[in-house]
């Protein structure tokens, strides 16, 4: 009887942690969760990550409130530009205030990333992806052709974007 007592808390403490993870977000061998449908680009339009399917996909998740990610978006798009036609850069802005988020975004003077909208307060994108417990941002996301995540990047720090393109040119074998 102890045995089985014993068996069951350990089960019960693999079962606890699994789902600790999980709390953790969306992670390297995972499919991509979809957006939130809610999600929207700056035209108002409805965007699908499924409609990216069989293009390797970075997407990336900030806001206006994230410092580092005033950093990130100008050289994640400098990156999309060098990447244009191999992966297709996507950046989520999770701000709750549209008229906030795109006083930002006009800053961040963004040309080579697609831009769509999905509110925290209003969605659960972020939360799939990033977590809900402890999220850092920016994360970054890096998504092959079959809609597998096959690497994560958290947060943002100078010199990142060298380290990002070496790992997109592993990826994508060049």
């Amino acid at each position: 009887m102890r045995r089985l007592l014993v068996v069951l808390l350990a089960l019960g403490l693999v079962a606890g942690g699994a789902s600790l993870a999980a709390a953790d977000g969306a992670g390297v061998g995972s499919r991509a969760p979809e957006l939130d449908s809610s999600t929207k680009t700056v035209r108002g339009k409805k965007f699908r990550l499924k409609a990216l399917r069989g293009q390797w996909v970075l997407v990336t998740f900030g806001a206006s409130w994230c410092k580092p990610c005033k950093a990130e978006l100008p050289a994640w798009d400098k990156l999309a530009a060098e990447y244009e036609g191999k992966v297709k850069f996507v950046a989520v802005n999770i701000d709750n205030d549209r008229k906030k988020a795109d006083r930002f975004l006009k800053k961040m003077k963004l040309r080579n990333m697609t831009v769509v909208f999905s509110p925290e307060g209003k969605t659960t994108s972020a939360d799939s992806y990033v977590g809900g417990d402890d999220p850092k941002f920016p994360t970054t996301f890096v998504i092959d052709p079959k809609g597998v995540i096959r690497h994560v990047h958290r947060e943002y720090h100078p010199g990142d974007a060298k380290k990002l393109a070496a790992k997109l040119d592993a990826l994508l074998g060049s």
